[in-house]
């Protein structure tokens, strides 16, 4: 009876023991989380849960922040999961191990982009995400302005994908670079020989005192025009005093013109050749110009003049027309009227209006009013003290599609001339 109450007693120890040990859970394991960063001093890595300790399986908010100079490119450890290894701000799923998470950075360089020379065309990094880690391939764009060409682009470091078209990339190299998209002028040499005529159109062309205008405009450096004549002889044809026209098509130019007293020789064939200073040909800067001999036009009549309060309005009697020559109201227009303006008795060309296609034309009084591409030189209200001449004349050109295409006569008469005088700004049409 003893022994069985004793083993009674013992059971119910055991029980209650083994309920007493049920109700105890051991805590989980916790693992150290090191946050680092590489290459040292190029950013900061930090645990944005700050709670290290972890149990296996936890969640860690973690950032990466790049020092100046560096840019973050991933995250990196020996165990545990990312919620994106790239992203600068992300999470750890905490392994079951001590755990070291690492930043990885690389340096970056700027990308500077200009243009040269500086105005005349624009360079662009179409990626636009300058800094730029090396390696990474940038794409470019060089675009010209109008007058010049793209060249080539330039750098002291990196490769081009190409370096002579306009788009391309370049591979970023480990230093900050500048690129240069690297302009030049468009070769501007523009020559023609047609012939002055200046008198009423009542007498023959050889009695109208003609001369051959060789005329030659450039944008380059040129230190002299040399000009083959049809018969044999050459001319060298010095810088023009006519330098008021400064741009075409915004570029600054250079002119050259002589005047060759006599009509010149149906179809003959004038090659113009531009020296440099030394008097040798510049090389590819030539051009040829045959004077084709159409019928020569009358010239523009009674020429008259009125001050306005905007200038001073000429008008003329049209000339008669000549089929594919001289049709200035024709689309395209064929010839044109022109008017000039000089000191009186020492003629110097300081206005030019050319292009015009009816027959008037108001020469404006104030500078704001010139037309570009039209009027050259100065506004009456910029001239000085003094008497001044207006001659009204006309171009005529050569058939489209000749081999001397381009002005073919100018004809004038200086009997129809216009006179008017400025004194103290005031201006009297005498």
């Amino acid at each position: 009876m003893y022994m069985k109450r004793f083993s009674i007693f013992l059971i119910t120890v055991a029980l209650i023991a083994g309920m007493v040990g049920c109700g105890e859970v051991a805590p989980p394991t916790r693992y150290n989380l090191t946050m680092a960063v590489t290459p040292g001093g190029s950013g900061t890595a930090t645990d944005l849960t700050g709670a290290s300790p972890y149990a296996a399986g936890t969640s860690v908010n973690m950032e990466a922040v790049a020092a100046a100079g560096y840019h973050f490119v991933n995250w990196s450890a020996p165990a545990g999961t990312f919620g994106s290894a790239t992203a600068a701000t992300t999470t750890l799923t905490m392994p079951g191990q001590n755990v070291t998470v690492t930043a990885n950075f690389l340096p970056v360089y700027n990308l500077t982009m200009v243009a040269n020379p500086v105005g005349e065309g624009t360079a662009t990094d179409l990626t636009d995400a300058s800094p730029y880690t090396a390696g990474t391939g940038v794409s470019i764009e060089a675009v010209a302005n109008p007058g010049y060409h793209f060249v080539n682009w330039t750098a002291p470091a990196g490769t081009f994908g190409n370096a002579t078209a306009a788009q391309t990339t370049l591979v970023m190299p480990t230093q900050n670079v500048t690129v240069t998209a690297n302009f030049a002028i468009d070769l501007y040499f523009q020559t023609d020989a047609w012939v002055f005529l200046k008198g009423p159109a009542t007498l023959p062309p050889e009695e109208r005192d003609p001369c051959v205008s060789l005329g030659t405009t450039t944008n380059i450096v040129v230190g002299s025009v040399r000009v083959d004549l049809p018969d044999g002889r050459s001319v060298i044809v010095p810088a023009s005093t006519d330098v008021f026209r400064a741009e075409v098509d915004g570029t600054t130019v250079l002119h050259f013109s002589i005047c060759e007293p006599r009509m010149p020789i149906a179809g003959g064939e004038y090659v113009f050749t531009a020296l440099d200073a030394a008097g040798e040909p510049i090389p590819g800067v030539r051009n040829t110009d045959i004077w084709v001999g159409v019928e020569p036009p009358d010239p523009p009549t009674n020429v008259r003049a009125e001050l306005t309060k905007d200038g001073i309005l000429v008008s003329w009697d049209e000339s008669p027309t000549i089929p594919g020559s001289f049709e200035p109201a024709a689309e395209p227009q064929l010839g044109f009227y022109k008017l000039d303006i000089g000191r009186f008795g020492a003629w110097e060309l300081i206005y030019e209006a050319n292009g015009i296609s009816a027959s008037s034309y108001l020469i404006p009084k104030d500078k704001a009013d010139l037309i570009q591409g039209k009027d050259y030189g100065l506004s009456l209200g910029e001239m000085e003290d003094g008497t001044y001449s207006i001659a009204c004349g006309l171009h005529s050109v050569a058939p489209q599609g000749s081999l001397g295409e381009g002005m073919e006569y100018y004809s004038s008469d200086p009997a129809q001339n216009i006179v008017f005088t400025i004194q103290n700004g005031e201006i009297t049409i005498e």
